[in-house]
């Protein structure tokens, strides 16, 4: 009979451990395969830059988001001057429309028919004024907010100053005040039509306001190359050098005096500088007290 065969191989390389591991896995690496003892430390190096970029783009983020603020805050600061500028413009035909009113009202106690005709014409005319007034101001504040919808073209500076003088006709007559201009035909300048517009309406406003019933106010015009010197005068009360001084200032809330108890907080003059800026000129003021004042502001001349 012969002997049974061992259970266990005889060939010992059997039991050598594979790949040079010892047995029981004493030495038995944790590291999966492929991997070097110093990836750990390039892969934390790797991490710490992107925190350090993830860190730099917040920054700039937070940079970008308050900047974002304050140009809001700066849009509903000036949108607020805007809405009293617009509201003091208005104030005026409104009130003029009103005491015309009151006049009709005298004539027809009276029976002064005659009378009677001519302030429904000046009625008449304020209303169409008013309403003109009322779509310029839509299409200024359609272009408010923004400097890219700044839009200069040629503009013929002598129609442009003839139709805000017809447009101030009524409170011309109701004063009794002379007002005209002799800008040359041929005077073009380069600027936003709408600005330009509202900078000849507020400082024909104010000098109406400013000069006493009988007086004279006279728009002129020079070359001053490269830009044209557009000058308002009157020969009303004048402005002293301390309200000269706060008339451009935003900070200003004193109210400068004008004639027969008027006054004005200046809000549309500053509202012209801000435009005569952006159109590239400069605004100024020259006047005396009793000697009546002249504003002058310069446009790019078109060539």
């Amino acid at each position: 009979m012969e002997p049974k065969q061992s259970f266990f191989p005889k060939d010992t390389n059997f039991y050598r451990p594979q790949n040079g591991s010892a047995v029981n896995g004493a030495s038995h690496s944790l590291k999966p395969n492929g991997v070097k003892a110093d990836d750990g430390k390039v892969l934390k190096s790797q991490i710490m830059m992107r925190l350090e970029e993830l860190e730099k783009q917040n920054d700039r983020l937070k940079n970008i988001i308050e900047q974002r603020k304050n140009e809001i805050s700066e849009l509903i600061a000036a949108n607020k001057e805007y809405i009293s500028v617009l509201a003091h413009d208005l104030k005026s035909p409104f009130s003029t429309i009103y005491g015309v009113l009151g006049l009709l009202k005298d004539c027809v106690h009276e029976g002064n028919y005659e009378e009677m005709e001519a302030y429904l014409d000046i009625a008449s005319s304020s209303s169409i004024n008013t309403t003109n007034l009322i779509e310029n101001i839509l299409a200024w504040a359609q272009m408010q907010g923004t400097e890219k919808r700044f839009n200069p073209i040629r503009v013929n500076l002598a129609h442009l100053v003839g139709r805000e003088i017809e447009n101030s006709n009524l409170a011309v007559k109701l004063k009794k005040i002379s007002l005209s201009h002799t800008i040359p035909e041929n005077f073009m300048v380069r600027a936003d039509l709408h600005m330009s517009q509202s900078i000849v309406r507020n400082l024909i406003s104010n000098a109406i306001k400013f000069t006493n019933p009988g007086g004279n106010i006279t728009i002129s015009a020079k070359e001053a190359n490269p830009f044209i010197e557009i000058m308002v005068k009157d020969d009303g009360i004048g402005i002293s050098t301390k309200d000269q001084q706060r008339l451009f200032n935003k900070d200003t809330p004193e109210e400068v005096a004008g004639n027969s108890n008027v006054k004005g907080k200046g809000l549309g003059l500053m509202l012209c500088r801000e435009f005569v800026v952006m159109n590239g000129g400069i605004l100024w003021v020259e006047s005396q007290p009793g000697k009546g004042s002249s504003f002058i502001f310069t446009l790019p001349n078109y060539e």
